[in-house]
């Protein structure tokens, strides 16, 4: 598949300043650039928000998948890896979901029905409800945004284990969110994409190196060669508005800037910095900005004694973390990466009480790691990782168009009907570079 980028094509040369250099405004600015628009991009320090575990991606993140193939390699060469979803359930045995390759629905009927991380009894209420929605004698209630995923689940006949041992992790994994803090609509959406589509859309791939080393960089090489002129800031710009249009934007220095369209690819919080009361008040998009909120991530790594020779990703359940990244290195030892989405108070732990957390799940899940081998190589942070989405939220994360006519908002935050995920802050990017330069042909 030739890569989006090259396919768009500008009907007339429009000029298009970006906010930020994150991976939605160097994807942004990467197609407009190709499509023939003049492109400046605007990155500041304060701006930079990227994710902190190891980087997986699901078959069905079509958009991510044609961006990264249509990326050079760039040294060194990264070696990807396919791997099983694995549950760690609270009585300590491992379930893997492994798809299957059958034609149409029966690929993930039969992958469901083979999941021992269910009972029978819940996989048949699962299949029966899905029956009762194919035939129409059910219907998927209109009213799940405003519910949460935990109460729509056990009103479908699924039990308070299953909840916990294989809906939640599986939740927190899809949309950095807790299940009974989730919008059912918005689990039943991240559910059906993997699991419910094509038999490859469930594929789990774990990607060698970062999405700062496998995207970002390759983006910012491509933006030197297409000519971006890119300007990096140490003080806030200033955005200067004009009835219903942006009409410049001053730097620091005290120039200024002016473009035809301009996109804000940054997150949200930051977006509403640059916008004066009297705009916000004008505005009920910009108002709801202040109604989203978001979640903490924590990131550990721990060095230990290697377990098997392939890398692994467990979901967990009944532990401090929400899952486990296995990568064995080049000696007899392991890098052992936690990683939770979570409340202030979990946020507020020292790193000393972080290992001795991870310690207690890694032991609890290998006790045969010794654990006076285990060392502590890193914690990472990022107070505003991930979007939540609670109930009523959908009604608040904007389109891309917004109401100032030149002001387009890219973001994975934003409505792209996905999680706020790599896939989402991608197909923001895209959404704004059709407005501007038109659909691809």
């Amino acid at each position: 598949m030739a890569a989006f980028s090259i396919l768009v094509t500008s009907r007339r040369t429009e000029s298009v300043l970006i906010l930020g250099s994150t991976l939605p405004g160097l994807v942004a600015a990467d197609d407009l650039a190709r499509a023939g628009c003049r492109v400046t991009l605007i990155e500041h320090p304060g701006w930079v928000s990227d994710r902190l575990s190891p980087t997986y991606l699901l078959g069905c993140h079509h958009h991510t998948w044609v961006l990264l193939r249509s990326l050079p390699p760039g040294e060194p060469s990264y070696h990807d890896y396919t791997l099983p979803l694995e549950f760690r359930l609270p009585g300590g045995s491992i379930m893997s979901y492994r798809p299957t390759s059958l034609p149409g629905s029966f690929h993930w009927i039969a992958g469901l029905l083979r999941f021992q991380g269910l009972s029978w009894q819940d996989r048949w209420q699962v299949l029966s409800y899905l029956e009762r929605v194919w035939e129409q004698q059910d219907s998927v209630p209109s009213t799940l945004e405003q519910r949460t995923a935990d109460a729509w689940l056990a009103s479908i006949g699924q039990s308070q284990a299953a909840r916990d041992a294989v809906w939640a992790p599986l939740t927190r994994f899809l949309t950095g969110n807790c299940l009974t803090g989730l919008s059912a609509a918005t689990f039943a959406r991240a559910v059906a994409r993997p699991f419910l589509s094509q038999f490859n859309s469930s594929r789990l791939t774990l990607l060698g190196g970062s999405i700062r080393d496998r995207l970002m960089k390759p983006l910012r090489e491509a933006l030197t060669q297409a000519g971006v002129t890119v300007l990096p800031q140490q003080d806030l710009p200033h955005v200067h508005f004009e009835g219903n249009a942006v009409g410049h934007v001053r730097l620091y220095d005290g120039s200024t800037l002016q473009a035809t369209w301009y996109l804000s690819a940054l997150p949200h919080h930051h977006l509403l910095a640059l916008i004066p009361d009297r705009v916000l008040t004008r505005y009920a998009y910009f108002s709801h900005l202040g109604e989203l909120q978001t979640r903490h991530e924590i990131a550990i790594e721990i060095g230990g004694l290697r377990q098997g020779q392939a890398p692994r990703l467990l979901l967990l359940s009944g532990t401090s973390f929400d899952r486990l990244s296995i990568t064995p290195t080049d000696s007899e030892y392991s890098a052992y990466g936690f990683a939770a989405t979570v409340d202030d108070s979990f946020a507020a732990h020292t790193d000393q009480d972080l290992f001795r957390l991870a310690t207690q799940d890694l032991r609890s899940i290998f006790p045969s790691i010794p654990a006076a081998d285990l060392q502590l190589l890193a914690v990472q942070r990022n107070k505003q990782a991930v979007l939540s989405l609670k109930p009523g939220t959908a009604m608040s994360r904007p389109i891309q168009r917004s109401p100032v006519h030149n002001l387009l908002v890219a973001g994975g935050w934003t409505d792209t009907g996905w999680p706020d995920n790599i896939e989402s802050a991608v197909v923001s990017a895209r959404r704004c570079v059709e407005i501007i330069a038109g659909p691809a042909d």
